[in-house]
């Protein structure tokens, strides 16, 4: 007996709703609070972004959240949330290489294979400043488009 096709994509569901959740708790404790004294070493602060994301190839568009930190001078670690028909959402995260340009704003760039149901391996090109993030993508199925985000305060 065969796996029936339903059994697959609720599986598929359940496992993007746990990711989402996953995302959003980061997203709220990524929330400004009150200041406090550390109690241990923490992790990198994570910025919070939002925007929209946008394809060029099918017209499709919809939310886009991000959680970003620098790993180090040159890289910066991106965890996207984005959102198709305001019911389906993909998260995925993307390590993006920096360069300053000397106007205290980056180029970047990057890559992630988000697997072949989605497109393969997707390509980043982009620009960075304090409150704006904008980059180009393509995928290996044809698929390419616009991130753009603005720093949450």
């Amino acid at each position: 007996m065969h796996p029936s096709p339903l059994l697959g994509a609720t599986l598929t569901g359940l496992l993007a709703a746990c990711g989402s959740v996953r995302f959003e708790r980061a997203w709220e404790a990524a929330a400004p609070a009150p200041a406090r004294a550390p109690s241990a070493p923490e992790a990198p602060p994570r910025e919070r972004w939002e925007g929209s994301w946008r394809s060029e190839w099918n017209g499709h568009e919809g939310g886009l959240r991000c959680l970003m930190w620098r790993v180090d001078e040159h890289h910066l670690h991106a965890w996207f949330l984005s959102t198709y028909a305001r019911i389906l959402s993909f998260e995925h995260d993307t390590l993006f290489h920096l360069e300053p340009r000397g106007d205290g704003a980056f180029t970047l760039s990057g890559s992630q294979d988000l697997g072949a149901l989605v497109g393969g391996v997707y390509t980043y090109d982009g620009e960075l400043d304090d409150r704006h993030f904008r980059a180009t993508y393509s995928a290996e199925n044809g698929d390419h488009g616009v991130f753009e985000l603005t720093r949450v305060e």
